[in-house]
């Protein structure tokens, strides 16, 4: 009965045969399921072969959001980069912009792997990896716009259109430092509130304990007990003794 109880997640046997399940499952629905695609472009419908990469990655991708621990951490990141590069392959498919893969790569991994480690993470209230996830997303997003701009301002590579997109980042940081200053204010004048508010609370623990009280309004000075007096003894006065009488 305790051994029971002890097991709360399933073995690792027992998530691979989940993951071969779902992926058959995907396997024999692309056979015969058609997916309408005559709402996109028709260069975009007319290439579906992407498909077969980005739908398996999109289930292992949801597979492994279920399953807890490293089974489930491992198998939605690999499930998202696998989407996010057939995704990728798509875009350069259809616009034949092959070359934009000597900086693209960055997208795929780690942003693509990082995304996944956050939402999963979030999920499980795994906090330690969506932390580390986070670390890998920014690093791909930045590789990719540093080494997009640099291939495609001086080397002349056709991609993303970085280099037009370049041209507004001037004018969009000046806007960012515009709105963080009018609602945030400078760092010097955040330390001055910051201060503030530590001088604000010292005083009112200063003055908390001037007048802490104790409980039935008694203050906490010691109560010194009445003296207590002694009763005087009253002496009652002697009779006056009658004086002798004189012999006649």
């Amino acid at each position: 009965m305790a051994d029971q109880n002890s097991r709360t997640t399933r073995s690792p046997m027992a998530n691979l045969g989940i993951l071969l399940i779902v992926v058959g499952i995907v396997v024999l629905a692309l056979q015969y399921i058609h997916i309408d695609m005559s709402w996109l472009p028709q260069r975009w419908a007319e290439l579906t072969w992407p498909l077969r990469i980005i739908i398996p990655g999109l289930a292992l991708f949801v597979v492994g959001l279920v399953l807890p621990d490293r089974a489930g951490e491992g198998l939605s990141a690999l499930g998202l980069v696998a989407a996010a590069a057939g995704a990728l392959m798509w875009y350069q498919d259809v616009t034949g912009t092959w070359q934009s893969w000597a900086y693209a790569w960055a997208l795929v991994f780690p942003a693509a792997g990082g995304l996944a480690g956050i939402i999963h993470g979030t999920l499980h209230a795994n906090w330690r990896h969506v932390r580390d996830s986070f670390g890998g997303l920014v690093f791909g997003v930045v590789m990719f716009l540093v080494l997009g701009f640099a291939f495609e301002n001086w080397l002349g590579f056709e991609g993303f259109g970085l280099s037009r997109i370049a041209t507004w980042v001037p004018g969009v940081l000046l806007l960012a430092v515009g709105v963080a200053v009018l609602f945030v204010g400078t760092p010097g004048e955040r330390s001055s509130r910051r201060t503030e508010r530590e001088q604000c609370h010292i005083e009112r623990e200063q003055t908390w304990t001037e007048h802490r009280v104790t409980p039935q309004g008694w203050t906490s000075t010691p109560v010194v007990p009445p003296v207590e007096k002694k009763m005087d003894i009253i002496t009652p006065p002697e009779p006056a003794k009658p004086e002798d009488k004189q012999p006649q």
